[in-house]
């Protein structure tokens, strides 16, 4: 059934099946063979070496440095037996198994391909689950992954990049970030969705890990995302399951516990987790004063797929602090309009409820979003408890060079200790063009030193074009919008008294984002960044930023803004020392030039001349402070504010997790948020 040619011989073996097995021997069996009723037409080539090999009847084995090799996989082991009639592969002595995303060692692994049953012990590696669950790996792939049989820097940690972020949040959302935002910002986003995003390359170790079909199974086990020894948090699992197919990989475990630097435990409770999914915790809380009176908890409930392309999550709102005072000052009087200012009641028992439900159906090119919440279940006041956003998007052409370049990007294989990345911008560009129908009720914009303003109803249409450029270290980007709605909500002349018209807005926005100085970073971080997951990209921009408006309106009112704004915006430091190592700071005087009047409040042009702030600075160690906020220089039209919507945040900052502690002074809601890297 094969030649023996030495004691390092090469061996094809009609029945050795290959098959996919949980994990890593999904990879690592699917590349011994390929699974097949015609033996006699996909014989698949094995390599095997040993220092002796012999058969018995049914039975092969080979004993002593044995390494095992198939296109794009390599495993070693003391010993290697196979038996042809049963189907039983036995591993076992200083197992290591590599291939291009993954790796494992082991003592023993045993495996019935019949009953594709079987068992791991003293497993440890690194899994890239997100490749691994996509099972059929084409030819041309194969090829390019040519492994070498020296395991000796098999745990060597190299090339090394920030990913994703994973959210437990316990509050709810300060700001909505603009397009300009700091690296910083984009790294830690602040959003209302609490989520644990998909899992990609995690370390793993587990005394015994016994495989069923397509699950593995282990009673414990313990997972890090931190590459780097010593591991600043690693996740620990009861009762860790996974199941494969060629669409997703699932992850349950009966109980998660976070250990923060191996000493503060946060527990995450059982976790349902789709890799190729983000995924809602199921309980929060938050500090909201103008809405919920204060501190709020929320239940989410388990996600519900109406079909392949909608999904429905409802979460259930209790106001702790209105609960316990059964005071709330977050609703007009009864007979009040919807606009009028809010007063202080006793509460009533639908009071200590609210719901929110959030549809959304993307298929192909459109995508469509209905969001409704309320913070009181009382039929009584449920117009003045109740707000609702809804839009359908339709994408009418998008092109984008940067998703090409991150896929080659993603196909280079770069071996080199020290890869530097030149500081120059690559040329790009994205354009894309987007019709959108809009309806809300009851929802709020923020107008400056105005504060919020509740737009009672709002429905429409808007036409919107995205330019993105980037030449010559500079990048460009301009926005187009047309926009045709009708409007209820407050008068400018009387914010006490509701008036609806109709309104057309153009608006048109270009800015330039010049790079005066850019060195040469590091592409890939090491063990020396303890307080970054990032290499900090050190830099010196000049932005420039112009935005026209024209307004018109029923009844012949017509407004026309200009605004322009511009400034430096600079990173020094690398956030690798404990002391001041780090300092953003970008400053923006922005002057605005108006002609007519709205009719409305939340349109109107108010702080025309002010200065846009937004610094973050390294106090010591991972405590970073970091503070927002428009300072206004303009008293005529500024409402007596001079700090408008100041955020002050104070985050302790680790490669492997984030934890900052946030609160906006003006519209009073805060709470913490805490990320896994």
């Amino acid at each position: 059934k094969s030649k023996v040619r030495d004691s390092k011989t090469k061996n094809n073996f009609d029945s050795l099946k290959a098959d996919y097995l949980g994990l890593f021997l999904n990879n690592l069996v699917a590349n011994l063979g390929e699974i097949s009723s015609d033996k006699k037409n996909k014989i698949s080539e094995i390599e095997i070496f040993s220092d002796t090999k012999k058969f018995e009847e049914q039975l092969l084995f080979a004993e002593g440095n044995v390494i095992i090799k198939t296109k794009n996989a390599i495993l070693r082991s003391d010993t290697f037996s196979y038996d042809q009639d049963l189907e039983i592969m036995i591993l076992s002595g200083n197992i290591k198994f590599k291939s291009k995303n993954s790796f494992l060692e082991a003592t023993n692994i045993k495996y019935d391909f019949i009953n594709k049953k079987g068992f791991i012990l003293n497993a440890y590696g690194a899994a890239d689950f997100k490749d691994i669950s996509k099972l059929n790996l084409s030819e041309s792939v194969k090829k390019k992954k040519k492994l070498n049989e020296n395991f000796d820097d098999m745990n060597r940690v190299k090339n090394v990049k920030h990913n994703s972020s994973s959210n437990i949040k316990l509050g709810n959302i300060v700001r909505k970030y603009e397009d300009d935002k700091s690296f910083r910002e984009r790294l830690f986003d602040q959003s209302l969705e609490v989520n644990f995003n998909n899992i990609n390359k995690t370390r793993f170790i587990a005394e015994r890990i016994d495989i069923n079909n397509e699950e593995w199974f282990s009673k414990q086990l313990t997972l890090t995302s931190d590459p780097f020894n010593k591991p600043q948090l690693i996740i620990k699992n009861k009762n860790f399951k996974t199941k494969f197919n060629e669409d997703n990989t699932k992850i349950r475990s009966s109980w998660s516990t976070a250990l923060i630097e191996n000493k503060f435990p946060i527990p995450l409770g059982p976790r349902r987790i789709d890799v190729d999914k983000n995924q809602n915790f199921k309980w929060g809380n938050g500090y909201d004063k103008n809405k919920l009176d204060g501190f709020y908890a929320f239940r989410r409930f388990n996600q519900i797929e109406l079909d392949d392309y909608t999904e429905l999550d409802i979460s259930t709102i209790f106001p702790i602090q209105r609960i316990v005072t059964g005071e709330t000052k977050a609703f007009p009087n009864n007979e009040a309009l919807t606009i009028s200012p809010k007063v202080k009641k006793d509460a009533n028992f639908y009071d200590f409820f609210g719901i929110r439900s959030f549809l959304k159906r993307e298929l192909d090119n459109w995508k469509f979003i209905l969001d409704v919440e309320t913070n009181s279940l009382d039929f009584e006041k449920l117009d003045k408890a109740t707000e609702i956003e809804s839009y359908l998007t339709v994408n009418l052409f998008e092109e984008d060079s940067n998703k090409n370049m991150e896929e080659e990007e993603e196909e280079e294989e770069e071996e080199e200790e020290e890869i530097l990345d030149d500081g120059k911008s690559k040329n790009s560009y994205k354009i894309s063009k987007d019709l959108t129908f809009f309806g809300s009720y009851r929802d709020k914009t923020k107008n400056g030193s105005l504060g919020d303003i509740v737009i009672k109803s709002a429905y429409g249409i808007r036409y919107d074009i995205f330019r993105n450029k980037t030449k010559n270290n500079t990048n460009i980007v301009s926005e187009k919008s047309l926009a045709l709605g009708n409007y209820e909500s407050s008068s400018k002349l009387n914010s006490a008294e509701l008036i609806n018209k109709n309104r057309i807005n153009f608006s048109y926005k270009k800015k330039y984002e010049y790079a005066l100085w850019k060195p040469n970073l590091r592409k890939y971080i090491n063990s020396e960044y303890k307080y970054s997951p990032i290499v900090i990209p050190r830099s010196l921009y000049w932005d420039i930023e112009g935005k026209l408006d024209l307004f018109r309106y029923d009844g012949g009112n017509k407004q026309d803004v200009f605004s322009i704004k511009t400034g430096p915006r600079f990173i020094i430091g690398d956030l690798k020392d404990n002391f001041l190592d780090y300092t953003e700071i970008s400053i923006m005087p922005r002057f605005k030039f108006n002609r007519g009047e709205s009719p409305f409040n939340f349109d109107q042009v108010v702080d025309n001349k002010a200065i846009e702030l937004k610094a973050s600075q390294q106090l010591y160690g991972p405590l970073i402070l970091n503070f927002s906020a428009e300072i206004s220089l303009d008293e005529s039209t500024s409402n007596n504010d001079q700090l408008i919507n100041p955020v002050v945040d104070l985050a302790w900052s680790r490669r492997a997790y984030y934890i900052n502690l946030f609160y906006n002074l003006d519209s009073e809601v805060g709470g913490i948020n805490f990320k896994i890297n």
